[in-house]
């Protein structure tokens, strides 16, 4: 079947049955597939939003397991909310000096502010896209633009539906600065672990882009010929801002 494991067994789980009672069969699942490729990017959105925020929650859970004594001091339970998720990840870097060593950028800047404003941000277009309700759409030759409508609490006691826009274009920021973060929350939670420091970072990251500097002269004077895409092969450098 379909459903069985399809996304595998993790060796840390248990192993539980989340269906069991079968869904309704889809009579064209090739059909919806193909059908489904210009929601592609809300897809990748929300898989970056989705391991942006299991990288989050990691962080907590290893702050409580490294430093019981301040993460309480931070919060009395586990931060379910996006703003107490964030509350807390802004104030544990703020006080605990290793982890402030950890810029969040290749120059070396660590904008608490900024990532604060981010995460924010990032939290309302994953609730949109995850809990809005798309009602119309609107395509161009280079854009797709979804309107999604949902219920929000203006004051005490009163809802109101709202429309909100939000284009593939948009949509490529959100990933690429959710995955940019996640990226610096791993390194939080690999130095909170003993398994990193900022300093080996940074002049493995040196390294990295001098041996790239060097191989781009040895190909602009003709001694490296790119035949097959091999430098292409390389990882991607980290985002210098």
């Amino acid at each position: 079947m379909g459903c069985q494991r399809a996304l595998g067994k993790s060796p840390c789980l248990p192993e539980t049955d989340i269906w069991e009672a079968p869904l309704i069969y889809h009579p064209d699942p090739t059909g919806f597939i193909i059908n489904s490729g210009e929601y592609g990017a809300l897809g990748k959105t929300l898989i970056a939003l989705s391991n942006l925020e299991f990288a989050h929650d990691d962080f907590v859970f290893k702050m409580h397991e490294t430093d019981r004594d301040l993460s309480f001091n931070l919060s009395k339970r586990f931060p379910r909310h996006f703003k107490e998720k964030t509350d807390f990840l802004i104030n544990a870097v703020a006080n605990v000096p290793k982890l402030r060593q950890f810029p969040i950028f290749q120059t070396g800047e660590l904008n608490l502010l900024w990532l604060q404003y981010q995460l924010d941000e990032l939290y309302e277009v994953r609730s949109i896209v995850a809990h809005g309700s798309m009602c119309f759409s609107e395509s161009t030759p280079d854009r797709i633009t979804w309107t999604f409508e949902r219920f929000v609490k203006k004051e005490k006691m009163t809802w109101t539906r709202e429309a909100v826009k939000i284009s593939d274009g948009y949509l490529a920021s959100v990933h690429y600065t959710a995955s940019v973060i996640k990226r610096y929350l791993v390194l939080l939670i690999q130095c909170l672990a003993g398994n990193s420091c900022w300093e080996g970072n940074y002049q493995e990251d040196k390294e990295i882009r001098k041996n790239r500097k060097f191989i781009a002269e040895l190909k602009a004077t003709g001694i490296v010929v790119e035949g097959n895409g091999w430098l292409d092969a390389f990882p991607p450098l980290g985002p210098v801002e």
